[in-house]
């Protein structure tokens, strides 16, 4: 094999790799992930590592949001998440998890 054969199948590895890759839509829809009462997902008993993988990218990504917005306002991160997770979980389309402030899983 040359150079250019080796590139290109790499390539298509990492490409297929990637086209199995979860969403978050998608792990919300297939119930693995849920969101929480403070704005964050979260692993759902039907979650699996894929939608862990989901989970952390998101919440790193929420976290850094909700702490810029909090300095911006001059608040605590706790007042913004709480915000969020009222937010959020509003706008959960029918079928969705949501994990409660009492930590009881709710199907919306």
């Amino acid at each position: 094999m040359n150079i250019k054969t080796l590139f290109v199948a790499a390539a298509l590895l990492v490409a297929s790799q990637l086209s199995f890759a979860l969403t978050l839509d998608e792990a919300r829809d297939k119930g693995m992930l849920g969101e929480n009462a403070s704005g964050y997902v979260e692993l759902t008993p039907r979650g699996d590592a894929s939608a862990q993988a989901v989970m952390v990218e998101i919440n790193s990504k929420r976290k850094a949001k909700y702490q810029s917005i909090a300095k911006q306002q001059n608040t605590g991160l706790a007042n913004i998440e709480k915000i969020a997770g009222e937010k959020i979980t509003g706008k959960l389309p029918a079928g969705q998890f949501y994990k409660d402030a009492s930590g009881k899983w709710n199907k919306k």
